[in-house]
């Protein structure tokens, strides 16, 4: 008898799986309930996730739909194209972002 015919190796995969998907509601409905249940607390959170996806579709929609020889080769539609500009952009505007926070957090402790 091999191991994947074993009754209880299917068993066990589909119990895993039934326990993954479990986890996986549970990790986004109770951080949901936590918010929504205080939001005065959550505001700073928020705000955050609204301005990260806000510079995300602005960077989406800045990015070009530019293919070529590259693009071709690899099958990247124009559509493709944009969303990994998007994600490059992005995560530049980000970690410029990052920076700045950083150079003027030091700045004004400077002056204090």
């Amino acid at each position: 008898m091999q191991y994947q015919d074993s009754p209880l190796i299917n068993i066990s995969i589909y119990l895993t799986y039934v326990l993954f998907v479990i986890a996986l509601i549970a990790a986004i409905v109770f951080p949901l309930i936590q918010t929504f249940s205080d939001l005065k607390k959550a505001k700073g959170t928020l705000i955050g996730i609204v301005a990260l996806v806000g510079v995300l579709l602005l960077a989406f929609l800045l990015s070009p739909a530019e293919t070529g020889p590259f693009y071709d080769k690899f099958g990247i539609s124009p559509t493709g194209s944009k969303v990994i500009g998007g994600g490059l952009l992005g995560t530049y505007l980000v970690f410029a972002g990052a920076v700045i926070s950083i150079l003027y957090t030091e700045i004004v402790k400077w002056f204090k």
